[in-house]
């Protein structure tokens, strides 16, 4: 028990009350009832109570330590020192030698942990956390990061930039895609397709559909998350932003219903996509300006108070900024992975950590995932598809068609249909569909249909719509 503010948004309460009467809840054990000092000088007069203190705690994410009571009235147990096993902060090893390093990572992980149980992380992947496989001389197989290969396609196409311009994964896309048919090679080189992992790559993301984050962020603008999370059978959401148009509005996520968000924008509308220095300068103005972020990812990014970042070069400028958007700088803790051995320079490094309180793991991306897969694993705490979850998909769009988010309920009819290879009658049936769409947005838009037509051609396309997801579930079963 603990008396403090406690904050409401969107059905959550949050806030130090709700967080200090947690960390006091975790050291309790059956039988027995903990208080705060606070709540024990309220009713320290009332003798029908007998209160004795059972020490000062140091709580994870609690600045100072407390004081914590426990109700010694017959009948209620009173917890001995042994016995309290809560949130309490990890012992502090500011330079852990190389022995002592695997515990070092342990207690990162712990931290990790702690805050996936708490509903308080974010997952934000990088463009390094998604590579191609390639052959090589010798017949076998190797990963290339998506970062690395434009940089190296764009020194071959395009040559050298200057020594005081060094390459990062923006410079060289633009300087790609301002060649005759730059895009289209880009568009090719990163594409990564379900058939094209590796078991590494295969691994990789479906112990990331496992692990319960309830918000991921992706600054990759293709669709392999979401498609290895259909894949694995995990009942979601998906959405992307754009800095040309409003986005889509989204539902309520939860680790149940997780949202995977493309921030950097979609394949499936390419002018979505941030793909090159301009394409970033306007994203940052946008998403700084008018288009912000849907509210339901701000309220959760603002509510985390841990960050984990995977697969993101700290020395590109812009990261910077990207930290800034997400007010990195107001969370407990972030973690980011090192996209290359060598890391971050020494100065970034000491930037990052000082200004933003960025904890660099010191660990390979596939070796942080396993760890924390293991550590949900034991816990009992990873997600897993079902049959009857996967049954549901059908039903999550025709929720959506009835929300009249058509154009997204057909993109991903057009990818199922598509991925089974199988239904041409019915890929030309959506086909009219999405041209009817066009119709109508286009009567909208030059305002050629009254307010009452427009609402009559929306609601018929629903319905058809909603008929037509009957149809693909029975032709193409979960």
């Amino acid at each position: 028990m603990h008396l403090g503010d406690v904050l409401y948004k969107n059905n959550n309460a949050f806030g130090d009350g709700v967080n200090i009467a947690s960390r006091i809840e975790s050291l309790g054990i059956p039988g027995s009832v903990l208080l705060s000092k606070t709540v024990r000088n309220q009713v320290k007069n009332k003798a029908e109570f007998t209160l004795n203190s059972v020490g000062s705690f140091h709580f994870k994410n609690i600045a100072e330590p407390m004081e914590v009571f426990a109700v010694a009235n017959t009948g209620f147990v009173v917890p001995s020192a042994g016995q309290m096993q809560g949130k309490l902060k990890a012992p502090v090893a500011p330079e852990p030698t190389p022995q002592e390093q695997g515990d070092w990572e342990k207690y990162q992980m712990l931290e990790i942990l702690d805050a996936l149980e708490e509903n308080k992380c974010v997952l934000i992947l990088g463009n390094y956390a998604f590579t191609k496989s390639e052959g090589t001389a010798d017949g076998s197989e190797q990963e290339i990061s998506i970062p690395d290969l434009i940089m190296r396609e764009q020194h071959k196409w395009v040559g050298k930039h200057p020594v005081d311009s060094p390459p990062d994964f923006y410079t060289s896309a633009q300087s790609l895609i301002d060649r005759a048919g730059g895009q289209r090679m880009f568009m090719d080189l990163t594409r990564i397709r379900l058939k094209d992992l590796s078991s590494t790559q295969r691994n990789r993301f479906q112990q990331l559909s496992e692990i319960p984050f309830d918000l991921i962020l992706s600054t990759y603008p293709f669709d392999l998350l979401h498609e290895v999370f259909e894949e694995n059978q995990v009942h979601h959401q998906y959405g992307f932003y754009s800095y040309v148009q409003e986005s889509l509005p989204l539902v309520s996520f939860t680790k149940d219903y997780p949202l995977i968000y493309n921030l950097f924008g979609s394949v499936r509308h390419k002018e979505s996509m941030v793909i090159s220095l301009d394409r970033l300068y306007q994203f940052i103005f946008g998403i700084l300006g008018v288009r912000q972020l849907p509210k339901l990812i701000q309220d959760k990014v603002q509510q985390a108070t841990h960050l984990v970042f995977l697969g993101f070069s700290f020395d590109d400028w812009y990261m910077k900024l990207l930290l800034r958007v997400l007010k990195v700088h107001e969370k407990d803790i972030s973690y980011a992975h090192m996209a290359k051995p060598s890391g971050p320079g020494k100065h970034n490094r000491r930037f990052f950590e000082s200004n933003f309180k960025v904890t660099f793991l010191d660990k390979r991306i596939d070796e942080f995932v396993s760890g924390l897969h293991n550590l949900c694993l034991e816990e009992d705490l990873l997600r897993s598809g079902s049959e009857a979850i996967a049954v549901s998909q059908y039903d999550d769009l025709v929720n959506l068609a009835e929300q009249h988010r058509l154009e997204e309920v057909m993109a991903r009819l057009d990818d199922l249909l598509i991925r089974d290879g199988k239904e041409g009658a019915l890929l030309k049936e959506l086909g009219e569909y999405q041209q009817t769409f066009h119709q109508i947005k286009e009567g909208e838009n030059y305002n050629s249909l009254s307010k009452q037509e427009l609402e009559a051609k929306w609601n018929n396309l629903s319905n058809r719509l909603s008929l037509f997801i009957d149809r693909v579930a029975a032709a193409i079963p979960a």
